[in-house]
């Protein structure tokens, strides 16, 4: 029986261990550390692990003696302990020399550069005392974007314009305090705003093979003062030729972030100047994707995804095709008022709806609401497909109606 280590299970991280377990895989959960917050270490199950071990009690030498075959990392918190874990058992896996490229923004925008590849010029600061020398040398026409270096979605991502609006953003940022993802923010950066539709390019290495499993559009608005909240996001497909650019970039960004093996999450902005990465993750896409995309595409990212870590042939990137369409839509908070959940007859008005698959809230009743500026103060969403967009467009305008008002 093969055996598998998972690397905090949580998030989308906890969809790995039933699909093996299913396969005659045994999984063990390795836990990076005790410092993660409750909303991810929630997501554990248990009876899905023959063994939990947790990393702050050293337990290499234990590991050692499974007869592991491979080092899954379940989501951003364990990149950096996978690549030391699959080099430490001998297995393939992402090199942990450069484990910077799949976690620190930076280091990212630093290896597209070397690479010839389109990048976003980037500074880093990493201490709140640097901040006037820095803004002096901004050019004060230009529009920037601040965000934390080790951060996750668009938690802590601040739009500024003009020099004082990035002193005023800087001063302002949690220097030093813990993150969405219970980690410390190991700095900023600054980089000026490129402007374009945004795209996820979502890819499967299978040791230096890169499968597009997944091509999807963000729509993005500018609403309660922030140009960053999301309004959905819509699949695409990856065979179209009008997609092409964004997947032959998208190949040549990953080989530069020297991923070899598992899933990658690639943010894109189509500039005026072409395809350029704003970000990339050696994890599953989060959220409610993975599920999405197993309507929407065969074969779909997370059996992609189980195929590479045991060992099996990659499936050639033509074969990934669409099946239907799918949507993410996302609720956006306007003020701060006390949730309440919807009628038990709104609920069954909106499972009827052709095109639904399901929803979910962020918050609880009783709680007060965020006013929604990122991802990490929206609310919740909902998920659908169908073949046709009309029905899509047409479910979205009435299920957000019913489901958020």
């Amino acid at each position: 029986m093969k055996t598998v280590l998972i690397v905090d299970p949580f998030s989308t991280g906890k969809l790995y261990a039933p699909v093996l377990n299913a396969q005659g895989v045994r999984c063990v959960a390795v836990i990076s550390t005790g410092e993660l917050p409750l909303h991810f270490t929630s997501d554990l199950v248990k009876e899905n692990f023959e063994a939990i071990y947790y990393w702050d009690d050293k337990p290499l030498e234990a590991l050692k003696t499974l007869s592991v075959t491979a080092v899954i990392a379940g989501c951003e918190t364990a990149i950096y302990l996978t690549d030391y874990l699959a080099e430490a058992l001998g297995l393939t896996g992402n090199s942990r020399a450069t484990s910077d490229l799949r976690r620190n923004k930076f280091a990212m925008q630093k290896a597209l550069k070397e690479h010839g590849l389109r990048h976003i010029p980037s500074d880093i600061l990493s201490s709140p005392t640097h901040i006037a020398d820095f803004v002096a040398t901004l050019d004060p026409t230009l529009k920037y974007v601040i965000k934390p270096l080790n951060s996750a979605a668009t938690e802590g991502v601040v739009f500024a314009e003009g020099k004082e609006a990035v002193q005023a953003a800087l001063d302002g940022a949690a220097w030093n305090k813990k993150n969405d993802l219970g980690e410390i923010n190991l700095g900023f950066i600054v980089q000026p705003f490129i402007s374009g539709p945004e795209y996820v390019v979502d890819m499967v290495a299978f040791e230096g093979t890169f499968v597009v499993a997944s091509v999807c559009k963000y729509t993005k608005v500018n609403k309660n003062g922030s140009r960053f909240v999301y309004e959905s996001l819509d699949t695409l497909d990856p065979r179209s030729p009008d997609v092409q650019p964004l997947i032959d970039y998208a190949r040549q960004a990953a080989a530069a972030l020297s991923i070899r093996i598992g899933p990658i999450h690639m943010e894109i902005i189509w500039s005026d100047a072409g395809p350029v990465m704003i970000e990339a993750g050696g994890r599953l896409h989060g959220g409610i994707a993975p599920q999405l995309f197993q309507q929407v595409y065969q074969p779909d990212l997370l059996s992609l995804s189980v195929d590479c870590y045991l060992g099996r042939s990659p499936t050639p990137a033509e074969e990934v095709s669409q099946i239907s369409r799918g949507r993410i839509g996302f609720f956006c908070s306007h003020e701060k008022r006390t949730f309440n959940t919807p009628s038990s007859t709104v609920l069954h008005s909106v499972a009827q709806d052709v095109a639904y698959c399901g929803h979910k809230y962020f918050i609880s009743p009783g709680d007060t609401t965020p006013v929604t500026i990122d991802f990490a103060t929206c609310p919740g969403l909902f998920w659908l497909h169908h073949p046709e967009v009309n029905q899509l467009d047409a479910s979205t305008e009435s299920i957000r109606n019913k489901l958020w008002c």
